[in-house]
């Protein structure tokens, strides 16, 4: 086996038909390690980051990927060299991906050499599947170099699968799901000068660019800096990401408008029928009508009814709103493989052992606190 390292992003664009027919193999592709995907990631969030992109290779032939990245943090407050998977809070999951058609040792081969840290490191695999052969790869303490390792929870994601008609599954929900979303569309709809779009985004200059930043700007998430205007990063990302699927037509936006305002928008980007709604936001000063609620009910509906899609991945954590829409989870962790340094040594013994005596602690005082 040949392990081939990609260090930058002219190398990465050279090998994009290789790469992208290697993730194609897996039915439905992973959208987050797309070639497209990954590229718009790295031209947005990979600031003081080097680009550690493992290609495996057997004669020849790509059998294995693993997208990291190396770069340094504090963990506890402690310095550290981080090798983790390119992915961060805009990425669904995240994963490395081995030919399923090699043998159990070839495979096994395969795994250390894409997960392999050195000494001085710790390595993240982050947001990944719960169930997969990764995460029990990592989280197998008999493989060297992996006596120090930890899990941690992540996301847990709803989805929404497309099968049968749109009547059938809206009245498969709950009652009070029915009711609340029944005020909500009357009062949306009685107030008369709302309109709901769905648009193709094909290029950066398109005016329904200029609008998701404006809506944006006027959500909840400008006061934490984490809207598209104040945030040069994530903005920088969403015009990546149009620059590498626009032309597919694979890139679109729900949007609500108020008469000429923009209110709200839902951005959806569509892989091998899957459909990720990769960011939705709403004008605060609308908040009463409910538009992020509508626009969702709007997207659902129209899903259904095209029936050219077989899942609505949610992108999301656990939230409430969206548990009454299914009960049909992925469930994702996060793995860390703490390297054999005396520093990392150490810092594995705190989070295995004095981290989780300091939490009972004060559970236990805050227990005692509420009981007094």
């Amino acid at each position: 086996m040949e392990l081939k390292i990609i260090r930058g992003e002219e190398e990465f664009s050279r090998i994009q038909p290789e790469w992208d027919a290697f993730v194609a193999k897996l039915a439905p592709a992973p959208l987050p390690l797309t070639h497209g995907w990954l590229l718009a990631w790295w031209k947005a969030f990979a600031v003081d980051m080097e680009m550690e992109f493992r290609c495996a290779y057997s004669n020849g032939e790509l059998v294995g990927i693993a997208p990291l990245v190396r770069t340094r943090e504090r963990y506890r407050g402690i310095p550290i060299t981080l090798l983790k998977l390119a992915a961060n809070g805009h990425s669904p999951y995240s994963s490395i991906i081995v030919d399923a058609s090699l043998t159990p040792s070839d495979s096994e081969a395969v795994y250390s050499a894409l997960t392999r840290i050195g000494s001085r490191e710790l390595g993240l695999f982050f947001k990944i599947d719960q169930a997969s052969e990764l995460r029990r790869f990592l989280t197998d303490r008999t493989k060297p170099g992996h006596e120090r390792v930890l899990e941690k929870p992540s996301l847990k994601t709803p989805v929404v699968d497309i099968e049968g008609s749109w009547e059938e599954f809206y009245q498969s929900k709950s009652r009070s799901l029915k009711k609340s979303l029944n005020h909500k569309l009357n009062r949306f709809r009685s107030e008369g000068d709302f309109t709901i779009d769905h648009e193709k985004i094909t290029g950066a200059d398109q005016p329904i660019i200029d609008e998701l930043i404006e809506i944006s700007a006027n959500s909840w998430k400008s006061s934490i800096g984490n809207d598209l205007r104040s945030n040069q990063r994530s903005r920088h990302f969403l015009l990546n990401l149009v620059g590498s699927f626009g032309k597919s037509g694979d890139l679109s936006a729900w949007i609500v408008r108020h008469k000429t305002t923009p209110v709200a928008f839902e951005l959806h980007l569509t892989l091998d029928d899957v459909v990720y709604p990769i960011r939705a936001d709403y004008d605060e000063r609308f908040k009463a009508y409910s538009p992020g609620s509508v626009l969702e009910y709007a997207a659902l509906k129209n899903l259904f009814e095209n029936g050219l899609y077989r899942q609505y991945y949610t992108c999301a954590d656990d939230y409430w709103y969206l548990s009454k829409w299914t009960s049909d989870y992925r469930n994702f962790c996060s793995v860390e493989l703490f390297g054999d340094s005396l520093k990392l040594r150490t810092l594995y013994f705190v989070e295995c052992r004095v981290i989780p005596v300091i939490k009972r602690a004060i559970r236990s005082t805050k227990t005692r606190l509420r009981t007094a």
